[in-house]
């Protein structure tokens, strides 16, 4: 995995610091591989000293080798750009690249056993539901609920931290329950799923690899840890849960 994949995958264990580097290094992978550490430090919203942490965090020996490395990644991604689309602007390539790469790692992690599983849970469960808190998750557990519904599957979607427990007190062992969170789990969350476990209900996290609320899941359904892309990642999940249960 080159240096832009392993920012893509460190998000979600990142500290808030070095989350607020990796997303704009990410956005600005162009202007990252020629700029200094004080205008990147400036730039992004942090402290010199936090650029040198970074860069060693993520394996690189300093800001020289990061800056190396980001170039390599960014002419390589660029590269994997369809011929018809060279003419756009070099970040609309290295987003594009960024994209198709992270879809192509979700496919690898995803099982098809999971998705099986999760496709006949979706068909035969008395009733589902979907956790989701903070605007970013809600919007992805919004369209993951309108996306399903023209297969003609309903879930009620509950983002209301002071109902949540409420909601999972009332599950069952014939309730299906969808966890969706890209970040760290909020406490009013991760209190719910726990409930939801113990009243039983099949409960599957759409989450990136390795998060903690992947533990309580009887299956986890990877989506990318970058917010920027997880739409991709999620609708891609909902194409390959649509292939079987619209037939």
């Amino acid at each position: 995995m080159d240096i832009v994949g392993q920012l893509h995958e460190g998000v979600a264990r990142f500290s808030v610091q070095e989350s607020r580097v990796a997303a704009f290094i990410l956005e600005n992978l162009s202007f990252t591989a020629s700029a200094s550490i004080d205008e990147l430090a400036a730039r992004a919203g942090v402290s010199p000293a936090t650029i040198t942490r970074f860069a060693r965090s993520v394996g690189c020996e300093d800001i020289r080798d990061l800056r190396k490395q980001l170039a390599q990644a960014s002419e390589r991604r660029a590269s994997w750009a369809p011929e018809q689309n060279l003419a756009a602007p070099p970040r609309w390539r290295e987003n594009y690249a960024a994209i198709v790469h992270g879809l192509s790692g979700q496919l690898e992690q995803t099982a098809i056993a999971a998705v099986d599983k999760l496709k006949a849970q979706l068909l035969n469960a008395r009733d589902i539901h979907c956790f989701a808190v903070g605007a970013q998750d809600v919007a992805l557990a919004t369209l993951l609920q309108h996306q399903l519904l023209l297969a003609g599957i309903s879930i009620s979607l509950c983002d209301n931290t002071a109902l949540m427990r409420m909601a999972a007190s009332r599950l069952s062992d014939d309730s299906l329950l969808l966890v969706l969170a890209l970040g760290e789990p909020d406490s009013v969350l991760h209190g719910a799923t726990l409930q939801a476990r113990m009243q039983g209900a099949a409960i599957f996290a759409l989450t990136p690899a390795q998060h903690p609320l992947g533990n309580m899941a009887s299956e986890v359904l990877p989506l990318a840890a970058n917010p920027h892309h997880a739409r991709y990642s999620l609708l891609m999940l909902i194409d390959l849960l649509n292939d079987t249960l619209i037939a």
